[in-house]
């Protein structure tokens, strides 16, 4: 039984113009079209980022193989299905071979469209993508897989109202305000079936608990390799664009411009199950893409009308330490714990603007910091001269309820900000700049206003903190989308000292605003206030001090006070 092609079957949900109309399209319409899409319009944030990669899998492994015109590299040796079947030599052929992607790279940016080499490319494989299938059902193992020897273990069930993340309901816990009736909770199409499948290969969670009976004991399992990132792309003006743009054919490290080895490229459905099992380091960007977290088995009886429900069991997870090979991520140094003095995946916060962390993601490597590949791969193609244009950055992340025995999701986060070309490494680029600036504003809301409000907190005995960090993150509300439009507003040639005046007029006046609003709700507690020890602290005496600190940090320029 072979069902549900996704090839064919339109499963894909892309926007198609301005005005947010989507519609479902096949893998290979996708590839045909993807310079008239807008983007990937999927339920989730998260789910589109699980698609993208999926979609960077193949376009990683046709065009390491064929370059834009659909050529076979001289270099490279492939069998009858497109498969390469050894490593480039990098003694002798490496520089050329690498010269060639980036040809292959720019001769792509320059039409604009894929070319048919990718859809051959997916015929030759058409038999891996049946979402239903006895042999190799897409993304899952076959009961006849889980029958072998050394395969044994008790399936655990989860419903479709598990894996929906819109909903990520288990048996046990019932949303008390879900945005869908009991009735259909447990209802999927299959093209939803598909989306949420690649989703949940990524972002599972470990609130089951079955693993095989002869699992290698030290082996830590996982809960999903998306999970622990905070994932980082890159989108354009079109679908096409956005492939482009987070194709990063040379990966930034050398070590990992390897032969690409997608799931679906395994002589077997037992070996595709042992490839996971095994736990191996990957060293190529299509496998890392589609990796999964769960041994997933769909029953082959599924109809649309009926509750949805898998089996599934844990597979071991991806090593975290100095993982490199992970392109679309902000990373951390961990100075204590398990993983002291190597870097590991760092997800984003759901009360921090992206803009906030712009020092880790766009500023260059230290011994401490590490920003993530597909900046590196950006500022490749700009030093090669490969104009961008502007661009926007994403982030992505999913937040878990910060139980260990189960890590269910709870919240998406997702961000974005947007400028022009300046993403460059050069002595007189503004990456630092711009880092600079985002420092700026921490000091000032930490060192100036919120100093301030908690000495008003201290004025009226307030025991919490809650006022101060509520003042605070007020400000940021009130200075995140002017500098989101002014980081926007940059262009290369621009005055750094006149674009940076100008922000910095614009934060002091934000924080004056900020603090005249507490000055303006004093009580006549306030007026009283407190002594501190041989002075008065009230309202006058601290915002005078507010004023002193925020001339400190932001010293008027000459045009100001002439005002």
């Amino acid at each position: 039984m072979a069902e549900f092609n996704l090839l064919d079957e339109p499963w894909i949900s892309v926007m198609t113009d301005d005005k947010g109309t989507t519609e479902e399209v096949s893998l290979k319409e996708l590839f045909e079209h993807a310079h008239d899409y807008k983007s990937l319009a999927g339920e989730t944030p998260t789910q589109d980022f699980a698609i993208l990669r999926l979609l960077l899998a193949v376009l990683h492994t046709v065009f390491s193989r064929f370059d834009a015109d659909g050529e076979q590299y001289e270099w490279v040796a492939l069998d009858d299905n497109y498969r390469q079947t050894k490593t480039v030599d990098k003694d002798d052929d490496g520089d050329d071979y690498q010269d060639a992607l980036l040809d292959t790279w720019r001769k792509l940016w320059e039409a604009k469209a894929f070319p048919e080499i990718v859809g051959e490319y997916l015929e030759k494989w058409r038999d891996r993508f049946y979402l239903f299938d006895s042999d190799y059902p897409f993304y899952q193992v076959t009961e006849d897989t889980l029958k072998l020897p050394g395969n044994k273990a008790k399936v655990n069930h989860i419903s479709g109202k598990t894996i929906k993340r819109t909903l990520s309901e288990s048996e046990n816990k019932i949303i008390l305000f879900s945005p869908e009736h009991d009735d259909v909770k447990n209802k999927l199409s299959k093209s939803e079936v598909a989306r949420w499948l690649v989703l949940y290969q990524g972002i599972t969670g470990t609130g089951d608990k079955v693993k095989f009976a002869n699992q290698d004991k030290n082996q830590k399992l996982s809960k999903g390799w998306l999970y622990d990132l905070g994932g980082v792309y890159v989108s354009g003006e079109n679908l096409f664009d956005t492939l482009l743009l987070n194709l990063a054919l040379i990966h930034p490290e050398e070590q990992y411009i390897q032969v690409q080895k997608p799931i679906w490229e395994e002589d077997s459905n037992e070996k595709m199950l042992y490839r996971f099992r095994e736990g191996r380091k990957l060293d190529n960007l299509a496998a890392l893409y589609t990796n999964w977290s769960r041994a997933v088995t769909i029953p082959n009886d599924f109809k649309e009308n009926q509750d949805f429900s898998v089996s599934i069991i844990k597979l071991p997870e991806i090593d975290h330490q100095n993982n490199f090979l992970e392109l679309m991520t902000e990373w951390r140094f961990n100075k204590t714990g398990d993983n002291k003095d190597t870097f590991t995946p760092k997800k984003h916060s759901l009360n921090e603007q992206f803009w906030r962390s712009f020092g880790i993601t766009f500023t260059p490597n230290n011994s401490a910091q590490r920003r993530p590949g597909i900046i590196e791969w950006l500022i490749y193609l700009e030093d090669k001269k490969i104009s961008l244009k502007h661009q926007k950055f994403n982030a992505v992340s999913m937040e878990d309820d910060g139980n260990a025995t189960s890590w269910n999701p709870i919240n998406e986060i997702f961000d974005n900000v947007s400028f022009g070309n300046i993403i460059s490494d050069a002595t007189d680029g503004w990456l630092n700049s711009i880092s600079n600036e985002v420092d700026k504003i921490k000091n000032v809301m930490d060192g100036v206003l919120w100093t301030f409000a908690n000495d008003i907190k201290a004025i009226r005995n307030l025991n919490s903190n809650e006022f101060a960090n509520r003042v605070k993150q007020e400000a940021y509300f009130q200075v995140d989308m002017p500098f989101r439009d002014w980081l926007s507003s940059i262009q290369p040639d621009d005055s750094k000292e006149e674009k940076i005046k100008e922000w910095r007029a614009t934060l002091r006046t934000i924080i004056k605003k900020e603090a005249q609003k507490l000055v303006n709700s004093a009580g006549n507690r306030d007026f009283i206030g407190i002594e501190d020890g041989a002075h008065v602290k009230n309202i006058f005496t601290v915002y005078n001090r507010f004023n002193w600190k925020l001339n400190e940090h932001l010293p008027k320029e000459k045009e100001e006070e002439s005002r």
